[in-house]
């Protein structure tokens, strides 16, 4: 009976499953838990992973009366499902990533209580790495020399970008430089030796052991005899060329989340009965437009206590800005119209979790 007992314990020992007997007897057999799953490799799992494991009853059949499972330290018995042979318990939450824990507990129908514990890793959760588009400056005629090649990048943010022209079994990188949150820009100064019939675009993401691409819909013509076309600012991580000429295709600047009105600027007066705001914001972002009036009259109390008291909300509206970031909202004229009302505006957008507000002042006519 001792030669069995080494034995035992030197197999629960080399499958680094932790037993702890609270009762031993010469008649007692060692227990543990076959097939734990997760199990205890170096490979993570996915943080919704059930826990599970088969009772090894040589040394008695369990009591699943008397089974307590703990995961992380939480009791988690109520939620698994018990049998004389198995337990399983499927997490009703994501498992946190890194090392997580299971200890069992159970008494057999010898009386000995048995507790059995063992840790497993749960892997980082990852978010998706995807291109949503990948344009480029020459859809519509070929680029000559001395132009500049610019190719823009959409997709997640935060990773390492290239474009990659390719022409056949010609293939070359372009390193992008994430100007704004997911958009990535390279640019490429065409000289009298670059040639290319129906290139293809393609843009790169990576991050981590991730890599995505994402292809342009229209092909890329380079042509030293074609006129020259160039954007009017390319900024790259060390240079800033200002560059024109009679055909210049603009490239489209980095647009601010903070609202700007283009229909008016701070101090215009109204003349008419209610009028129409026009602004430009990021394209597709919400902005929530605040009206408040304040009549200038003064009474008895002084005109800096009737601006107090008169003032109030004439519109408060949200609107969502368009693929260009244009926004338009009418303001409806006040109940009572009169010369020298002021109207305080206040313009907030959000966009992807940021915000940003700007302030018009303007006075009735």
């Amino acid at each position: 009976m001792g030669l069995l007992k080494k034995t035992c314990f030197n197999l629960l020992a080399a499958t680094s499953i932790i037993l702890s007997p609270v009762l031993w007897s010469e008649v007692t057999l060692a227990q543990g838990i076959v097939n734990p799953s997760p199990s205890q490799s170096n490979e993570a799992v996915s943080p919704d992973s059930s826990i599970s494991g088969v009772f090894d009853t040589s040394g008695g059949a369990v009591d699943p009366n008397s089974v307590k499972i703990l995961v992380n330290g939480k009791d988690v018995t109520r939620s698994s499902t018990i049998t004389r042979n198995f337990f399983s318990y499927r997490p009703t939450q994501a498992l946190p990533a890194g090392d997580n824990r299971v200890q069992v507990e159970y008494k057999n129908t010898n009386g000995q209580q048995w507790t059995v514990g063992w840790n497993f890793q749960v892997q980082q959760p990852q978010v998706a790495l995807e291109i949503t588009s990948v344009t480029h400056n020459a859809t519509n005629n070929a680029l000559g020399a001395g132009s500049t090649f610019l190719t823009t990048i959409n997709g997640t943010p935060g990773a390492r970008a290239k474009v990659m022209v390719l022409d056949g079994a010609t293939v070359r990188e372009l390193t992008a430089q994430e100007v704004s949150r997911g958009v990535y820009v390279a640019s490429l100064n065409l000289g009298s030796t670059d040639r290319i019939n129906d290139g293809v675009v393609v843009g790169r993401l990576e991050r981590g052991d991730k890599t995505v691409y994402g292809a342009a819909s229209q092909a890329v013509v380079f042509n030293p005899s074609a006129r020259v076309t160039q954007v009017s600012q390319v900024e790259t991580t060390s240079t800033q060329n200002t560059q024109t000429s009679s055909n210049i295709i603009t490239a489209t600047p980095t647009i601010p989340l903070r609202p700007e009105f283009t229909s008016h600027k701070d101090g215009d007066q109204i003349a008419t009965a209610g009028f129409t705001l026009i602004g430009k914001t990021q394209p597709n972002a919400r902005v929530r437009v605040l009206v408040e009036q304040t009549a200038s009259n003064s009474n008895f109390l002084g005109a800096l206590a009737t601006e107090v008291i008169n003032s109030q909300q004439l519109l408060e509206t949200t609107v969502n800005a368009d693929n260009n970031g244009r926004f338009t909202v009418n303001v409806p004229q006040p109940r009572l119209l009169d010369s020298g009302i002021k109207y305080s505006v206040t313009a907030t957008a959000d966009k992807d979790g940021r915000s940003d507000t700007t302030t018009l002042n303007l006075t009735q006519r």
